[in-house]
């Protein structure tokens, strides 16, 4: 009984993960990432008066960008060592149980970069330039979403 749920959560996780990689490759026309951050800084250097305060910002923006294209590149990393695990007969729960506190790991480091570039965009701009780059934020936070 053990090992079918052991091996049912194996499949849950191996679609959840497949899932994610086909949404990753539709519809290549659309924005990428690089474009949709360029326009981003583009709109930051047009809107913020201050070129230092817009510069930083900018550049900011670039650094969230590498952080979901570094995200996109370790779970193409994390799926092959998934499937390897699972292919492993051998494969324990505590090899499976190591893989996902090292994905939860990541995960949470991610976060808190990308939470720090957020605080440190907000203590650049003012309230009326945040407002005005909304919707540029939203576009190019949707479009580097879409790695994932």
């Amino acid at each position: 009984m053990k090992t079918i749920a052991v091996h049912l959560r194996r499949i849950i996780w191996l679609l959840l993960i497949t899932s994610l990689v086909a949404c990753a490759g539709k519809d290549k026309e659309e924005a990428t990432p690089k474009n949709m951050t360029e326009q981003l800084r583009q709109e930051i250097l047009n809107t913020v008066a201050d070129k230092d305060r817009a510069n930083k910002a900018a550049a900011l923006a670039e650094s969230l960008r590498y952080i979901f294209v570094d995200a996109h590149e370790q779970l193409k990393k994390d799926i092959e060592t998934y499937r390897s695990l699972d292919a492993n007969f051998d494969s324990t729960d505590a090899d499976f149980k190591a893989y996902f506190d090292s994905m939860n790991e990541r995960g949470k480091e991610r976060q808190d970069r990308v939470l720090a570039i957020h605080e440190a965009m907000k203590s650049l701009l003012t309230a009326k330039e945040w407002q005005q780059l909304e919707d540029a934020r939203k576009k190019a936070l949707a479009t580097d979403l879409k790695l994932l």
